[in-house]
């Protein structure tokens, strides 16, 4: 097997809840022994960019060397493309670079207000997101209370690919994401067939 780590970034008022896939997702890469980092980030209720991006270079300092996986859901995949573009605009410090991540469900830049309001994103990255990893994609369902648009616009505006799931919902517990197979399958095979999580459902309009 790939010498994988993988490293996990939470979204807004997570506590890591042992409901969510996350949670799931990390118990059983520690049962398959594969290296999971899953930090608790400060601030999740009220989050402050420098407190957060201070702490995910952190994790990507201990994350090792081998094949670099960052998962993230939510606001987390926010984080994450703040990273990628540098708080200098100069980007991620090449040595912090990551070999694939998966951004699920992450929110439309219009919906970063008022307590998110630090999390701010450009309308457009250019080609920060692909710069700071050898492969980015979006993972989403069809339709997403946080993202009042297509997936589509977000995926050109970021310049990665999207996988669009089926249904309506935020790929959380409220949708009924908790085990979710086809997603521990993807850490060590990205080309995986997706699916929903074991326990989905579609959220009402």
């Amino acid at each position: 097997m790939t010498d994988i780590r993988v490293l996990l970034l939470h979204g807004f008022v997570h506590h890591r809840p042992s409901g969510h896939w996350l949670w799931w997702l990390g118990e059983q890469l520690r049962l398959a022994r594969i290296p999971v980092q899953y930090p608790q980030l400060p601030g999740p209720d009220a989050p402050r960019l420098a407190d957060q991006h201070e702490v995910l270079l952190g994790e990507l300092e201990m994350l090792g060397d081998g094949e670099r996986v960052v998962i993230t859901h939510s606001l987390g995949g926010v984080l994450w493309l703040h990273a990628a573009m540098g708080l200098d605009g100069e980007g991620l410090d090449p040595r912090l670079r990551v070999d694939r991540v998966l951004m699920v469900a992450p929110p439309h830049p219009r919906r970063l207000v008022g307590p998110l309001g630090d999390m701010e994103l450009p309308a457009r990255l250019d080609d920060a997101a692909a710069r700071a990893s050898r492969a980015t994609t979006i993972l989403a369902r069809e339709t997403d209370d946080y993202r009042p648009a297509p997936l589509t616009e977000l995926a050109e505006a970021w310049g990665v690919p999207a996988v669009t799931l089926p249904g309506s919902g935020h790929l959380n517990v409220d949708d009924g994401h908790g085990p979710w197979q086809t997603m521990l399958d993807w850490v060590t095979d990205p080309a995986v067939e997706w699916r929903l999580g074991d326990g989905a459902h579609s959220l009402g309009s």
